[in-house]
């Protein structure tokens, strides 16, 4: 979410820090489809259908997909800043590529599910993407955004504070603002964020396929 600048970005399961596996191929099935999502989103719909259109899956992206067939768990709710921009991304693989696979869990509706996935042991922050591979091995899970992604915003949040020290509390945490920096504050950041927004899909995609990669090197390695 944007207002949340801690540490975000994938975890890879590897033997030598394993995690026990947490959602079954049974309770995955139980998931919606992405169109089911849109159909109960309540907020941001319009927003979230023109980013599928507008990410492009590349010939690399197929390419990679195809040998490194996926299926990913997707938590996330339609008022959330970074489900808006990042699930749009891993539909638009799904809708063009049958290599992978998509399931939606609403996060109110699935806090036991979500459980072993919460950002630094306690906090529900989402989106959140748990990976398997065509053997239901985890190969890992992302949690809100790249890590280089979160680093650019956070620079512009200061830039924007050094910029603006006539907004009364720019300095301070959101919640601590005045109304009218918190306005602009959140307006500056929309701006920057979808200004980025292909450039940070690329990130995100480029970072999926890093943790795949990685995460079947380490089961294979496993099998040794």
């Amino acid at each position: 979410m944007d207002a949340d600048y801690g540490e975000s970005g994938w975890t890879i399961t590897t033997e030598e820090g394993y995690q026990p596996m947490a959602i079954s191929k049974d309770q995955y099935a139980k998931g919606i489809s992405v169109d089911e999502f849109i159909n109960d989103m309540q907020v941001n719909k319009e927003k979230f259908v023109e980013n599928i259109d507008a990410f492009t899956v590349t010939d690399e992206d197929r390419a990679f997909f195809d040998a490194n067939p996926v299926s990913i768990a997707a938590f996330g709710e339609d008022w959330c800043t970074d489900v808006i921009q990042f699930l749009p991304v891993v539909a638009k693989l799904a809708r063009e590529l049958s290599s992978v696979d998509v399931r939606v869990f609403k996060r109110d509706e699935n806090l036991d599910l979500m459980q072993p996935y919460l950002k630094e042991g306690k906090y529900q922050s989402i989106p959140v993407f748990v990976v398997h591979d065509a053997d239901w091995n985890e190969l890992g899970h992302f949690i809100e955004r790249p890590a280089a992604v979160t680093a650019q915003m956070a620079t512009e949040t200061l830039r924007f504070a050094k910029e603006n020290p006539h907004l009364e509390g720019v300095n301070r945490t959101y919640e601590h603002m005045s109304e009218e920096t918190r306005q602009a504050v959140r307006a500056n950041s929309s701006n920057f964020r979808w200004s980025n927004m292909d450039a940070w899909n690329r990130i995100f995609i480029d970072d999926l396929k890093a943790l795949i990669t990685s995460g079947a090197t380490a089961d294979a390695a496993a099998d040794d």
